[in-house]
């Protein structure tokens, strides 16, 4: 069977219309069944199949026979298969897997910082898996039921693809999953040595369909989440204040002393001091809590280190400014945090947590098809980076503690239609991170994110069509529905839609933005906003109306705005990012 446009890069219309339907789609998975004759069925392995006996033993048998065949189908039957820690089940080509009924019970206890994986296989080629359902216990920090550490990871089935080898043909419909921690499908292409942004082998042809994944992906707690509860305690219960002390970054705490009328931020013995801040970036910044504080420093927000002996360190609003004189003393309790970064940006996820982004997780794959399927996160929801020939369509994300839609790094010629996005005030509602080209995205829905629509120095986009709601959440004014930064010690406050580079001197467009609707909500900063480098940008024909209509272009941004009344265009020079650059970290 030929699915792919050869001219094009996309998928062709006759492939586009067959994942359209289940009956369709099953249609597919018979013609892909395997020319060998062999079917398998798991019952023949004697499986317990009580739903807590451990039936991985069962599963390898009957999966090494299938690869001893030549291929085959295997059927796993109706019923509850209770799964161990163990090496995963090998996976093979020329397989269908026909799981229909199946329920996959995961441990009920795993250790800390474990890593599972059920099913495994690299250069996989016509592999069809149909139905099952993997159930889990991934962590919820507001949940009362026993869960798995918030650094376990459990994937589902990965396939991978070795340099210069062959994956290819891969179709997944009707899965089903619950409180996962991990990607239920992971496929990825083989990356090129030394270069984060290409692909030396891409693993070809993979449709995901008709599947429900929900409360599903690796946990992630959000930016800022554990320093937010440790430097305003008070704002929370006795539970959610014990997580934080025992999973926040507490090796970059430090007790300290401030006395009236003095300048010095006196240390306690416990450890090196922070070196002199030589620009503001986080990782270089300092905050204070835990006690009454002099009237001039503000709980929370950042300051600058001006000068740092081994005993005591004097402090700025700003890189080389003057230092601060305290008017009034800190309380015996007060405390420092250094290293802003480590401690709000970087414990997105939990210490040691593992590999992986969302319920499925597609990287260095070119000609992907997901449709049809609904999807909920108690992190990112779902992941796509490096990848070629993208369809994502009739989609319903239900809600995401991360990042809801994320189409990562360096995707090309994607299409992104007719999905509905809730991104139940998660971080952002969509991002297109780091020179994604030729992406079109239209007839969308976009409602209820955190940190509004973030896209990253894109070429060639057009988003037409879409229809945006109140997408920046986390500015209320509620310790669990909104977040504090430490750059004002203050909530929150982003743009419905903002564009932005991430190298020095990048550049970003053509782009389109034409016939969407914005409704800002009452936290927003902005309806829109462009960061310097744009070239080539139209904004037109789009209706805005909510708590603000303000498109702001920045450093020099080249955007024509021909049907945008003056008085909702601020221009200004060059601002700090939103969001700020953060080394390492996934765009969310």
């Amino acid at each position: 069977m030929r699915i792919r446009d050869t001219h094009h890069g996309h998928l062709t219309s006759r492939m586009s219309t067959m994942l359209r339907t289940p009956l369709l789609i099953g249609l597919w998975l018979a013609c892909m069944a395997p020319a060998s004759a062999t079917e398998l069925s798991l019952s023949d392995f004697h499986p317990h199949a009580d739903g807590q006996a451990d039936d991985l033993p069962s599963l390898r048998l009957c999966f090494a026979a299938a690869a001893a065949a030549g291929g085959g189908t295997v059927v796993i039957p109706p019923g509850d298969y209770g799964i161990g820690i163990g090496e995963p089940v090998a996976l093979s080509s020329r397989v269908r897997v026909v799981a229909n009924g199946a329920r996959f019970h995961l441990p009920q206890v795993l250790p800390d910082k474990a890593r599972m994986v059920l099913f495994a296989g690299a250069d996989i080629r016509d592999l069809a898996w149909e139905g099952g359902h993997f159930i889990g216990h991934c962590f919820d920090w507001r949940g009362s039921e026993p869960a798995w550490p918030p650094n376990a990871n459990t994937r589902m089935i990965v396939v991978t693809t070795s340099p210069g080898g062959t994956t290819g043909n891969l179709v997944f419909h009707g899965l089903s999953s619950d409180g996962v921690a991990g990607a239920v499908i992971t496929v990825q292409g083989a990356g090129a040595s030394g270069n984060d942004s290409a692909v030396q082998t891409y693993a070809s042809d993979v449709s995901i369909g008709d599947c429900i994944f929900e409360r599903t992906g690796k946990f992630m707690w959000d930016y800022g989440l554990l320093w937010q509860i440790t430097v305003w305690p008070e704002d929370y219960d006795e539970r959610e204040r014990a997580l934080a002390a025992s999973y926040f970054r507490n090796d970059l705490v430090r007790a300290v002393r401030m006395g009236d009328g003095d300048e010095r931020v006196q240390l306690s013995a416990d450890g090196p001091a922070p070196p002199v801040s030589t620009s503001g970036q986080a990782s270089q910044a300092v905050c204070f809590f835990g006690d009454a504080l002099p009237q001039n420093v503000m709980r929370g927000r950042q300051y600058f280190v001006v000068e740092s002996a081994a005993d005591h360190l004097r402090i700025a609003e700003q890189p080389g400014g003057p230092a601060l004189r305290f008017t009034g003393a800190a309380g015996p309790q007060a405390r420092m945090i250094t290293d802003l970064q480590a401690a709000y940006y970087a414990l997105y996820a939990p210490t040691g947590s593992g590999p992986g982004k969302g319920a499925f997780d597609l990287v260095g794959c070119r000609t992907v098809q997901v449709s049809h399927c609904r999807l909920s996160a108690l992190g990112d929801t779902m992941h796509i980076q490096k990848s070629d020939g993208i369809v994502f369509t009739g989609n319903h994300i239900t809600g995401s503690r991360m990042g809801a839609f994320f189409l990562a790094e360096h995707c090309r010629n994607a299409t992104i239609t007719g999905n509905l996005i809730e991104g139940t005030n998660g971080s952002r509602v969509m991002s297109i991170e780091k020179s994604c080209t030729n992406v079109t995205i239209s007839g969308n829905i976009f409602q209820g994110g955190g940190r509004g629509s973030w896209i990253n120095q894109p070429q060639n986009l057009v988003l037409e069509g879409n229809i945006f709601v109140n997408n920046t959440t986390k500015g209320e004014a509620d310790p669990r529905r909104g977040r504090r930064t430490f750059q004002t010690g203050g909530w929150e406050r982003y743009p419905e839609l903002y564009f932005t580079t991430y190298e020095p001197g990048g550049r970003y467009g053509p782009v389109i933005i034409s016939g969407n609707t914005f409704t800002t909500g009452p936290e927003a900063l902005a309806a829109m906003r462009f960061e310097g480098g744009a070239h080539d940008v139209l904004v037109s024909g789009n209706v805005i109306s909510g708590a603000t209509t303000t498109v702001l272009i920045e450093g020099g941004a080249e955007v024509r705005t021909a049907d945008i009344p003056a008085g909702d265009i601020q221009r200004a020079p060059a601002m700090p990012a939103t969001p700020p650059r953060i080394p390492g970290s996934p765009g969310r």
